[in-house]
């Protein structure tokens, strides 16, 4: 398994930006940096990939009440423009302070961070990514390509025939990455195959 060539290989980046706030993803070796930036202030750390699990999970805000409140607000802009255009009657003053005041509620209902993420989720340290920028696909391609990247960590890991490692220990390892679908069932029993063979070849010699 030439896993580790392509991980030394391996400097994938991925961002994301939503209004003032942006989420930046460099897959790297054996983690990934992840750097949060919002207007008040900016959180960057890394993720070892024995600390990722494999799990997709979504969680969205009903997006319904700031849509109409966007609407509303809007509205008070064009009534604002439409006062002063048309001459209607009321103080040139309302008119500009409905404007104003329809650019700011509208400037809020737009930057406002309502949720609708994606989460890598299932092992000790979960990732969050926003589901639609640039766009669902984009978002669910990196991920898979994320996942494929610790589930070939895992084998590396893992998976490594060496006589010196207990049996139960070996054993245990190909069971759970076998329950995590990191391995196929032929994978297994041929990992399986390989170790036993390996220790009858160290104990032959050894006797």
């Amino acid at each position: 398994y030439n896993g580790s060539i392509a991980f030394r290989r391996m400097n994938l980046e991925f961002n994301q930006i939503r209004g003032l706030n942006r989420r930046s993803f460099i897959l790297k070796e054996d983690k990934i940096i992840i750097e949060n930036k919002t207007s008040g202030k900016i959180n960057k750390y890394e993720v070892k990939l024995d600390q990722l699990g494999l799990d997709i999970h979504y969680l969205a805000d009903n997006t319904l009440p700031g849509k109409i409140f966007l609407a509303v607000s809007l509205l008070f802009v064009v009534l604002g423009i439409s006062g002063l255009i048309f001459s209607l009657g009321s103080d040139p003053v309302i008119w500009g302070f409905n404007i104003l005041f329809g650019i700011v509620l509208s400037s809020i209902a737009y930057f406002r961070q309502h949720q609708d993420d994606i989460f890598l989720t299932g092992g000790e340290t979960t990732i969050v990514f926003y589901r639609n920028i640039p766009n669902e696909a984009a978002v669910l391609e990196f991920i898979e390509i994320l996942k494929n990247h610790v589930k070939a960590y895992y084998k590396l890991k893992f998976a490594s025939i060496d006589e010196n490692i207990p049996e139960q220990v070996f054993y245990g390892r190909i069971n759970w990455l076998l329950d995590k679908e990191i391995i196929s069932h032929d994978e297994f029993h041929n990992l399986k195959g390989q170790f036993e063979k390996q220790r009858l070849l160290s104990n032959s010699f050894m006797n």
